[in-house]
């Protein structure tokens, strides 16, 4: 039997044991997860010590303290698109939280360069304590700054019992099973993890019954919105409809689709040179303000929301990028978009082969394209940092957890 034949075989033998032994290869990933945690304590990941002493002072409980929230960035002050404007999503979450929550105190952990989770764990517990933080936020996907590394259940397994704050675990990619897995575990770990999902619901999926946060819109500031309104101001709209993004190989085939059927469609007209496939729309990237502008410039653009990871829609922060200039968006996703905008505040297709027609009855009727986009605008500009904010505080009030705004 060849590789291939091989490997094929073993996978519809896992399929039919996992219909026999319900979640098998979660228990899989545990057993093996228990191995390599055991490696990481060795080598002195965690904080040790005995797991049920607190290090709080028990007259300052998470109730009591005033709102403290420490923002762990995964691409922090270090890196060039630190800024506004600069296309980094936690600059972005702690710039909405300071305009969404004057009166509390947001404060920046950065990592060192390299540092090992044996140094950067003990110096975030210890840093939580000093401040009297009340909620923690950070992308829980992976360690911070990309490390290639995944420390986070090691990491709060103690910290949950030295600190009585919030976890606010932050998530783009809840599409993938092991991704899933891994902030299930944090949800096992304490009642005290909140997930904060950008893409797609997930009340119930990391513990029955129990609800998280999402999907919610990634913030765009509006320290950052006023450098987007600077930089597209005047401009004309110049093309009737685009697609900007990551070509991805499902993307190509459904863009080539709408083309067979009639219509025009400009790709990433913020570049200078032109695109065809994932790897040359992901390389010499145009800056964050200059994507905004290609939106911007565009009558109506078009939102594909199905994952990488497969047949799975997901809340794309494009919608909301696009609505804050008065673009209309066309998507193809159910239950996303219409969480928060009015169906006539944006256009939907159910496949491609629909995508043409829609253009042409937009682009007969122009006064009515225009007040529908200045509709998407005016929502998109009430919830630009509300929609994430707000949804934690809602969520937090929901799971009877120290709200932002609120006990």
């Amino acid at each position: 039997m060849n590789a291939t034949a091989s490997s094929s075989v073993r996978a519809q033998v896992g399929k039919f044991a996992s219909k026999i032994i319900p979640n098998l290869d979660e228990r899989a990933w545990r057993r093996t997860r228990a191995v390599q945690v055991t490696q990481l304590r060795k080598s002195g990941a965690g904080l040790g010590g005995a797991p049920h002493e607190s290090s709080l002072p028990k007259d300052e409980s998470v109730n009591s303290r005033p709102v403290h929230i420490v923002v762990v960035p995964m691409d922090g002050p270090t890196h060039e698109n630190w800024k506004p404007a600069g296309g980094n999503f936690f600059y972005e979450i702690q710039q909405a939280a300071r305009e969404f929550t004057p009166n509390a105190e947001v404060s920046i952990f950065s990592l060192e360069p390299g540092e090992q989770p044996l140094s950067w764990h003990r110096r975030l517990a210890d840093y939580l304590i000093e401040v009297g933080a009340t909620h923690l936020v950070a992308q829980v996907e992976t360690d911070p700054e990309r490390a290639g590394t995944w420390t986070w259940d090691v990491l709060w397994a103690d910290l949950c019992y030295q600190w009585d704050g919030i976890f606010l675990g932050v998530m783009f990619d809840s599409a993938f099973r092991l991704i899933t897995l891994q902030s299930r575990e944090l949800a096992r770990i304490s009642e005290r993890f909140v997930l904060v999902d950008i893409c797609m619901p997930m009340d119930g999926v990391l513990k029955k019954g129990r609800t998280e946060v999402g999907p919610v819109n990634m913030p765009i500031s509006n320290e950052t919105l006023a450098l987007i309104d600077e930089r597209i101001q005047g401009l004309p709209k110049v093309h009737d409809v685009s697609f900007i993004g990551a070509l991805y190989p499902y993307r190509v085939e459904l863009l080539n689709q709408v083309r067979a059927h009639g219509a025009n469609v400009v790709v990433n007209p913020h570049r200078q040179d032109v695109t065809t496939d994932f790897e040359s729309s992901r390389t010499s990237q145009p800056t964050y303000l200059d994507y905004m502008a290609g939106i911007a410039q565009s009558r109506m653009t078009i939102n594909f929301s199905e994952s990488s990871a497969g047949v799975v829609q997901q809340l794309k922060t494009r919608i909301l990028e696009a609505a804050c200039v008065g673009t209309l968006v066309l998507t193809d996703d159910v239950d996303r978009t219409s969480r928060f905008w009015d169906e006539s505040e944006y256009g939907f297709f159910a496949s491609p082969q629909e995508l043409p027609a829609l253009v042409e009855r937009l682009l007969t009727d122009p006064v009515a394209l225009e007040a529908a986009a200045l509709r998407g605008m005016k929502r998109a500009r009430l919830i630009n940092v509300s929609s994430f904010w707000g949804g934690i505080d809602l969520g937090l009030a929901t799971r009877k957890l120290r709200g932002i705004t609120t006990l």
